[in-house]
């Protein structure tokens, strides 16, 4: 009888497990909710989604690094759209902050490595702090030909380097 029971706790045991690992909203870090782009965790000092700028079209930050300090920035944007964040961030004082690197980057599917047209993706920004003290770093999301709005979102960090 004891034997029976071990088992069938056992055989139970399997079926949950089973079931636990087959059930899945689609959901993970290959495929993000909207095949959007995700971040690695802790990658990025700053992001600003899509509903953020929806909400207002300008929206700035704050943050506090000290020097040397390494950190991303992510901001939503959509290359379909003909729309994207100026490259070269506005930096008031350059021996506090210096940008080292922008990209941006399509969101994918999990199938291929092909990205998905019309879908948001996300634009990443790499800085350095310099000496201490306070400065801004400023981004334009715009239609960068001649005709085309410009400043449609206006992203603005303050950064201070202690």
């Amino acid at each position: 009888m004891k034997g029976k029971i071990f088992f069938g706790i056992i055989f139970l045991g399997i079926i949950l497990l089973a079931s636990a690992c087959g059930a899945s909203n689609n959901n993970s870090i290959a495929n993000p909710p909207n095949n959007q782009v995700p971040p690695a965790p802790n990658k990025y000092l700053v992001t600003v989604s899509a509903e953020d700028f929806n909400k207002e079209a300008k929206i700035s930050r704050q943050v506090e690094v000290k020097t040397g300090d390494v950190f991303t920035v992510a901001l939503d944007s959509n290359a379909t759209t003909g729309f994207s964040w100026t490259e070269q961030a506005n930096i008031a004082d350059g021996n506090i902050l210096k940008q080292t690197g922008h990209q941006y980057i399509a969101p994918r599917t999990n199938t291929d490595d092909k990205p998905i047209t019309g879908m948001s993706g996300i634009e990443e920004w790499w800085f350095t702090a310099g000496k201490t003290g306070t400065t801004t770093a400023t981004m334009s999301y715009s239609r960068p030909w001649e005709g085309g709005e410009k400043d449609a979102r206006t992203f603005v960090m303050t950064v201070i380097v202690k």
